[in-house]
């Protein structure tokens, strides 16, 4: 367990290095403004992927994905999604006057192929192959870079050539994914009739889910960049990128806890909801750690990452939000293994408008953006609380009152 869950660390790692990566790279080729735009189409990336990953990928973890009817439904879900996803991202994004045409071309084409990848890393994580994950995460960055560093030598650095290196590592990652598959699971059935309502009845609350925290990071970006501009949101985005780790250590473990948790439904939610209560210490302790280091590091390490140093603010308003994050995912992860996903996404929508309402409030008060990543996470704490005192605990009695 220990191993695996290391590995889960591991390829969250080695997926928010790449990332990370990128994004150094955008910021000092293009600037505060290029890393404004391009971590608003980055965003726009994840929260496709989290959406497929929720719809698709949470139902292939927990459903029979073997059986024919159901792995029917979730091929044809995962083309079919990934495609809207693409044409519907680059559509959208024209008008609003951040990229051209051309831009939106490849930005649809990355979009698609950023939600396709994401679900072959879920399908290797349902068999607890986290370190075949970090894998395809680790080629999906050589791949980037290989492209990034011809656009280099060609003299031609530019928004297209990084949205283009995205597109084409997702590519390697989903070759080589293919190849670490295990033997049992590198099969495609017949596009039939498959059992869609089945997928899309457990699917349809994760993929709503998955989205509300994707979509809330990005309607602060666009929030910050209509009350102040391109510029803060490129601040406030160098401050998330600095303290990205911990981010990235809670979403492995959090993808470790949900896959443990739908393995094991049968040792009953009471047991499970201690090891919950114990998961979230591990994450508040590994967390409140990390800030110091960070918080420590950030006058020497901001400036050789950024040629300038994140705002201290910003960064210790993205440490607290990483820790209220903590508090919340795995009670979610248990509660939606259980099949309360409706529930905790009535939760979490409401703990989502009430972080984005705080948002607004004190931009338009005037409040400088460093403020909003703090106003996150009153929100993400109190979901996380009330998912544990309105599904958890309730679950939990009446499973003791049965025994």
């Amino acid at each position: 367990m220990k191993r695996n869950a290391v590995g889960a660390v591991g390829a969250q790692g080695a997926q928010a290095f790449g990332s990370f990566f990128l994004q150094i790279l955008v910021v000092r080729s293009l600037g505060l403004d290029g890393l404004g735009t391009f971590s608003i189409l980055y965003g726009v990336m994840v929260l496709v992927a989290g959406i497929l990953t929720g719809f698709v990928g949470d139902s292939l973890v927990v459903l029979e994905r073997r059986e024919r009817t159901v792995r029917s439904a979730l091929q044809q879900y995962a083309i079919g999604l990934s495609l809207i996803a693409g044409i519907v991202a680059a559509i959208v994004m024209i008008p609003t006057g951040l990229i051209t045409p051309h831009q939106a071309l490849w930005f649809g084409i990355a979009v698609g192929l950023f939600g396709l990848e994401e679900l072959m890393r879920r399908l290797l994580m349902a068999n607890v192959l986290f370190w075949r994950v970090a894998a395809i995460d680790l080629s999906a960055f050589l791949g980037s870079l290989a492209v990034v560093g011809i656009g280099v030598l060609r003299h031609r650095i530019d928004l297209d050539l990084f949205l283009m290196a995205i597109a084409v590592g997702q590519v390697v990652a989903i070759l080589l994914g293919i190849v670490l598959l295990p033997r049992a699971e590198r099969f495609v059935v017949g596009f039939v009739r498959g059992d869609y309502r089945l997928v899309a009845a457990y699917g349809v609350w994760r993929s709503a889910q998955q989205f509300l925290r994707p979509g809330l990071l990005t309607v602060v970006r666009a929030l910050v960049t209509v009350f102040v501009g391109l510029a803060a949101t490129g601040l406030l985005e160098t401050a998330r990128v600095y303290v990205a780790p911990a981010m990235l250590v809670i979403s492995g473990l959090t993808s470790f806890l949900f896959v443990s948790y739908a393995r094991n439904k049968a040792a009953g939610v009471t047991s499970q909801l201690r090891r919950a209560d114990r998961s979230v210490g591990i994450l508040l302790g590994t967390t409140t750690l990390m800030s110091v280091v960070f918080l420590v590091a950030l006058p020497f390490v901001g400036p050789l990452l950024f040629g300038t140093t994140p705002q201290l603010l910003a960064v210790i308003g993205w440490l607290a939000y990483a820790a209220s994050v903590s508090a919340v995912t795995p009670y979610g992860a248990l509660a939606a293994v259980g099949g309360r996903q409706a529930l905790v996404f009535a939760i979490r929508v409401s703990d989502t408008l009430l972080s984005a309402i705080a948002v607004l409030v004190i931009l338009a008060l005037g409040v400088q953006p460093s403020f909003a990543p703090v106003a996150l996470s009153v929100g993400s704490i109190a979901g996380g609380l009330a998912i544990r005192a309105f599904i958890l605990r309730p679950e939990a009695r009446r499973e003791q009152a049965i025994r």
